[in-house]
C-alpha cells in the first residue's frame, strides 16, 4: 500500500494564497520572486482571472511564456494576461524595479481565434517587443492584418521572429511584407512549415534589403518542390533552394540561411538545404 507524500510548504503556501485572493493580491509586492512561476501556473489553470491580471502586472521577470499553459483555447484567460500587461504601463515603479513594456511574447502551439489575434494587435504593452514567438499557431484561416499591425508597431525593436508551423499562405505573407520590410533590427527569423511559393519567397527577399543585422534565416521549401501527393522532389528542392539562395545573395549579404521541407511523416526529420542538400533518413 503506497503512502501519499504530504504537500510541500510551497504547495501549501500557494493553496493558501489562492483561497485568500484579496489578501494575496495586496501582498504580491512582498512575495519572493521564486514563488511567482508556480503560483502563476496554479492561478492560470484555476482561472483566477483577477489574480492573473495582478500577477502579470507585478511580474518580476523579463519573460512570461504563456503558450504552454494554453492546452485548450481560452480567450478569457488570454485577455486577462494582456490586461495585466497593459496594467504594467500604468504603474511607474515596481517594489523591485522600474516597470517596462513586455520584451518577449511566446504563444506556441495554441489554437488561436480571430478575436485572440485582434487582441494582440490592440495591446498597448507590446510596442517594444524584442522577441515574438508564434510557433505552431495556425494562421491560414485568419485575417492576418492584425499581425501586420503588431509587426508595424514593433518594427523598431523586434530582434527575433518565429512563425514556424503557422501554415500561412502566399496572400497572407504578401500582406505582411510592408511591415516586415521595416523590421531592420531582426537577427533571427524562422518561416519553416508555411505554404509559400517561389514568387512570394522572392518577393519577401526583395523586402529584406534593410535586414543588415540578420544572422539566421530559415525559410520553407517552396510549394513547387512537392508533387500532387505532397511528396518532395529532391532534385527540385535542391534546384529551387539554390536559386532562392542566389537571389537573396544578390540583394544583401547572408550569413546562415537554410531552406527546409515539412517534417517527414516516416522518420520525423526534414530535408534541409544549407551549403548543400541534407536529406531525411528515408532517402539514405
Amino acid at each position: 500500500m503506497s503512502v501519499q507524500s504530504p504537500p510541500t510548504l510551497e504547495k501549501l503556501a500557494i493553496q493558501s494564497l489562492l483561497r485568500n485572493e484579496d489578501v494575496a493580491m495586496s501582498s504580491l509586492g512582498e512575495l519572493p520572486a521564486v514563488l511567482f512561476p508556480a503560483l502563476f501556473k496554479e492561478a492560470f489553470t484555476g482561472k483566477h482571472i483577477n489574480f492573473v491580471k495582478e500577477m502579470v502586472a507585478s511580474w518580476p521577470f523579463p519573460c512570461l511564456p504563456v503558450g504552454a499553459l494554453m492546452k485548450t483555447p481560452n480567450l478569457e484567460m488570454l485577455q486577462a494576461v494582456l490586461d495585466g500587461v497593459d496594467m504594467r504601463l500604468t504603474r511607474k515603479f515596481h517594489p523591485r524595479c522600474l516597470m517596462t513594456p513586455l520584451e518577449t511574447l511566446s504563444i506556441t502551439y495554441y489554437l488561436i481565434s480571430q478575436k485572440d489575434l485582434d487582441s494582440l494587435s490592440r495591446s498597448q504593452s507590446l510596442f517594444q517587443l524584442k522577441h515574438l514567438d508564434l510557433r505552431g499557431v495556425v494562421l491560414c484561416d485568419l485575417d492576418i492584418m492584425p499581425l501586420r499591425g503588431l509587426l508595424e508597431k514593433v518594427a523598431d525593436t523586434l530582434e527575433t521572429l518565429d512563425l514556424q508551423w503557422c501554415r500561412m499562405t502566399d496572400s497572407q505573407l504578401y500582406a505582411l511584407l510592408p511591415a516586415l520590410r521595416h523590421c531592420c533590427h531582426l537577427t533571427t527569423v524562422n518561416f519553416y512549415s508555411n505554404n509559400f511559393s517561389v514568387p512570394i519567397l522572392k518577393d519577401l527577399m526583395q523586402h529584406t534589403a534593410n535586414w543588415s543585422r540578420i544572422r539566421v534565416e530559415q525559410y520553407p521549401a517552396p510549394l513547387e518542390c512537392y508533387d500532387d501527393l505532397a511528396q518532395v522532389s529532391v532534385e527540385r528542392f535542391a534546384e529551387l533552394s539554390s536559386e532562392l539562395m542566389y537571389t537573396l545573395g544578390v540583394i544583401r549579404q547572408t550569413k546562415n540561411i537554410s531552406f527546409a521541407t515539412d517534417i517527414c511523416h516516416t522518420c520525423g526529420q526534414r530535408c534541409v538545404y544549407h551549403n548543400g542538400c541534407r536529406l531525411c533518413c528515408c532517402w539514405h
